[in-house]
């Protein structure tokens, strides 16, 4: 079996990848998706297009806060998953070893109100 090389490893957000699937999509003509591509449509139909819409502004506005400790792909899982209590970004973040300020955890949770 041959290896496979990561070349390179670029967080999405859910719209994003919408977009891609759409592009995906088009450059197929008339073969259907694969499994996964299929079960990832339907999980954005699910979420709904009007959610989608608004993530890229979510995006910058956490950004705009300017947490040091914060990378990309972590801002990527708060957007895509929008905690609504300090409870719920710790948990995001408890995964990458993350320990933030109470009063930056309170901002992040007050950019989805």
């Amino acid at each position: 079996m041959p290896e496979i090389e990561l070349k390179s490893e670029t967080p999405l957000t859910y719209a994003d990848v919408a977009e891609k699937l759409k592009i995906v999509k088009k450059n197929r003509d008339e073969e259907e998706l694969g499994f996964r591509a299929k079960k990832a449509e339907e999980f954005l139909e699910a979420i709904g297009k009007d959610q989608l819409k608004g993530l890229a502004a979510l995006k910058e506005k956490v950004k705009s806060l300017e947490i040091p400790r914060l990378k990309e792909r972590q801002v990527i899982n708060l957007v895509n998953i929008e905690p609504t209590d300090e409870d719920s970004v710790k948990a995001i973040l408890s995964s990458d070893n993350i320990t933030l300020k109470q009063e930056d955890v309170k901002r992040i949770v007050d950019c989805f109100a």
